[in-house]
């Protein structure tokens, strides 16, 4: 029996989607300034970033610029005006500005990766660009703590499995932990896995999923201590 225990990266161990938020305010607000509907224009540009993901097969980091860019263009052509190149090209910045903010720690995620450390072996299941994601774990600090660092196209249930074949880990004997229904907690307790779930107040309606039950929640990463320590 080899126990391990598997986490999530972006919004359980370091702020991510608060920067795509920040953009999102800022996109906003030129929308309203050229008099198109903001609140409409956030939803229209949620439902282009989601259909972009699809499209590419996974979270590359052009897939929200180009939403922004596109979701410009959109309500360009529905009011009847030009688009101007120079402005898409601002608010298609935003985007690309995103993957430039540090990448912040969540509050006392260096302090449990160190005791978990010391108790078991700890993997990193992240999915998106391995450019982005290997860049962003470096400067986060928490790269060291691991044992093995997946950079995933897709995490689901197979994705776990294979984690588990490699690391010859026990998935009943061994956590999952993040804050993602969809990418983290359903397809490990799908897998076998004993999985805890994070919450966390900003979160991309895009991992909603219905839990399917069986896993635990806690609101910080401190909480977790109690349960796997």
């Amino acid at each position: 029996m080899q126990c391990g225990v598997l986490f999530d990266f972006d919004d359980t161990l370091v702020e991510t989607t608060i920067h795509f938020n920040a953009a999102k305010e800022k996109f906003a607000e030129i929308m309203s300034s050229l008099n198109f509907p903001a609140a409409e224009a956030l939803e229209t540009l949620n439902r282009n970033d989601i259909r972009n993901v699809r499209h590419c097969g996974g979270f590359f980091k052009e897939c929200f610029p180009r939403a922004l860019g596109q979701t410009y263009d959109y309500y360009c052509n529905v009011n009847k005006r030009k688009s101007d190149c120079k402005l898409k090209k601002e608010i298609e910045d935003l985007g690309w500005q995103v993957y430039e903010q540090p990448a912040e720690p969540i509050e006392n995620a260096g302090a449990v990766l160190e005791i978990l450390y010391r108790r078991y072996p700890l993997y990193l299941a992240t999915r998106g660009e391995p450019s982005v994601q290997n860049a962003r774990l470096e400067q986060s600090g928490l790269a060291h703590w691991f044992k093995k660092i997946y950079v995933l196209s897709e995490k689901n249930t197979g994705a776990y499995r294979q984690i588990a074949i490699e690391q010859r880990i026990t998935p009943q004997f061994s956590w999952v932990i993040g804050n993602s229904m969809k990418s983290d907690i359903n397809p490990a307790l799908r897998a076998g896995f004993r999985s805890i779930y994070i919450h966390h107040p900003h979160t991309w309606d895009y991992e909603d999923e219905e839990p399917i039950g069986g896993h635990i929640n806690v609101e910080s990463l401190l909480d977790i201590l109690n349960i796997i320590c």
